[in-house]
């Protein structure tokens, strides 16, 4: 009997292959493909695509700045063999899109030849519903140097750009450029960006008011991270609960009214960053500041029990409104010239019994020692007596401040007067002195010794600091117990 020996072609299902590329890394699944006839073009269904080009922009040019032609046409069979053929074949499927879970494109050599081929692809993959989108175009160092220029070299992400750009949760730009959206009437309903949650951007340039722009389109952005951009817009989101900068080209960083703000980070090595001001974000529970150059820190509303360390070597401003009780704050700040603290701690609870321990008095005095390298100290409490530590706690610890001599002085316009208990109270040396300017006020002049072998150092509390007390009944101006009481007027 005959036998006939016959070739049989390999032959798995297309859900099996499917489920095999899905495994694979995309470059690996496109190698795969090209196996048999029935492989070719599944791997263009995969929910996730990384096309990463690999290698270094100035690999592409030799020593002495002649391009390399033989990587100018990798970079060219990496754009037209795989990104391009992609979509031919999305286009050739006639079936319903899949939704596109995630798209990474990083190219080592962008020019302008490329537009046309990343918008096709942004384009795609927002129709697709794409959920997390990651963009690097990076160009060679040849264009970075060209002053007043060569950031017209970079790809531009403009408002036609996010168009279709609903489903997307995930953002990562990289090596880009951000033009102003120029969109003055705002409604959040109608917001380009309304389900990305995070944001991560590095060596972005932001045209004027761009970044503010871009923010703005984010009514859901809970995480947003700035390396290595370059911006001058102030940021505000009320979503918004963790930032990081570092490393950025900004001459002041300035945060308002993101009051879900829990996590703030600053990291700025060798770029002149003089200024962070962060207004109305009261629920801060975490800071980190690292900055070489930084010269003032303004914390205007932090969460009580915040953690706050800064390490600022030229700092020579430091403005704090907020609660200490229950904080940990580690200050690094050798040149500070002014700290100005404005308590917002209520002790009703503490002082409403004399006789026990007050536990805010050890986290009061490690606050307070953090600015003792300050040459002035300006300091506002509406309770006076919740700063005023007891004989026996003094006894123990010494004065958190170096400060030789403390010199106040405030106009009389509501009967001020001294509490020579107080004072005696405290153990120092005390000297009280009248001065009249004229015949409808007079000025009180305090002067005590609080560390009588210390270096002189003069201590000034300002008037606004007296005015803003004078609305909520008796209270003073306190250093370390040295206290200056205000009777209600």
């Amino acid at each position: 009997m005959a036998t006939t020996n016959k070739k049989h072609k390999p032959y798995l299902p297309d859900d099996i292959i499917y489920k095999i590329l899905r495994r694979l890394p995309t470059k690996a699944a496109v190698r795969m493909s090209s196996l048999s006839k029935q492989w070719e073009g599944v791997w263009s269904l995969l929910p996730s695509l990384d096309f990463d080009e690999g290698g270094n922009p100035d690999d592409y040019h030799h020593h002495n700045f002649v391009v390399d032609t033989e990587n100018l046409l990798r970079h060219k069979r990496f754009v037209n063999n795989i990104l391009a053929k992609y979509l031919e074949y999305r286009q050739k499927d006639n079936k319903q899109k899949d939704v596109l879970d995630k798209l990474k494109i990083r190219m080592a050599r962008f020019h302008t030849g490329d537009v046309t081929l990343i918008n096709k692809w942004l384009d795609f993959s927002f129709e697709t519903s794409v959920k997390e989108l990651d963009i690097s175009l990076r160009i060679s160092k040849l264009h970075w140097n060209i002053e007043d220029g060569g950031f017209w070299f970079y790809y531009c992400i403009s408002r036609r750009t996010f168009f279709n750009a609903k489903s997307l949760t995930a953002l990562n730009l990289e090596h880009v450029r951000i033009k102003s959206f120029d969109h003055t009437i705002h409604d959040t309903s109608l917001s380009l960006l309304p389900s990305l949650k995070t944001m991560c951007l590095k060596s972005v340039v932001f045209d004027n008011h761009a970044l503010f722009s871009l923010i703005r389109e984010c009514p859901s952005i809970e995480s947003l991270s700035l390396a290595s951009c370059s911006f001058e817009d102030s940021l505000s989101s009320s979503s918004l609960k963790s930032l990081e900068v570092k490393d950025c080209m900004a001459p002041k960083v300035e945060v308002d009214e993101a009051v879900n703000l829990e996590c703030f980070t600053v990291v700025s090595s060798q770029l002149p960053l003089q200024q962070i001001s962060l207004r109305r974000s009261n629920n801060l529970r975490y800071i980190h500041i690292r900055a070489q150059h930084l010269q003032c820190i303004s914390l205007n509303g932090c969460h009580q029990t915040v953690k706050a360390t800064i390490d600022t070597p030229n700092l020579v401003s430091f403005y704090f409104n907020g609660y200490v009780s229950y904080s940990n704050f580690h200050v690094k700040a050798p040149n500070l010239k002014v700290a100005s603290i404005r308590l917002l701690d209520h002790w009703d609870e503490e002082l409403s019994t004399i006789d026990r321990p007050w536990k805010h008095f050890p986290t009061l005095r490690d606050f307070l020692k953090e600015f003792g390298c300050s040459k002035q100290l300006n300091l506002l409490a509406y309770e006076f007596k919740g700063i005023i530590f007891p004989e026996n706690f003094r006894k123990i610890f010494s004065s958190p401040l170096p400060y030789a001599n403390v010199e106040t002085s405030l106009h009389a316009l509501f009967n001020c007067t001294v509490s020579s208990s107080l004072l005696e109270k405290l153990g120092w040396t005390s000297l009280l002195t009248a001065l009249p300017r004229d015949d409808t006020a007079s000025w009180l002049q305090v002067v005590w010794e609080v560390l009588p072998n210390s270096q002189h150092s003069l201590f000034a509390i300002g008037l606004w600091s007296l005015w803003n007390c004078m609305r909520v009944g008796t209270e003073a101006l306190v250093l370390y117990g040295e206290c200056l009481e205000v009777p209600s007027p």
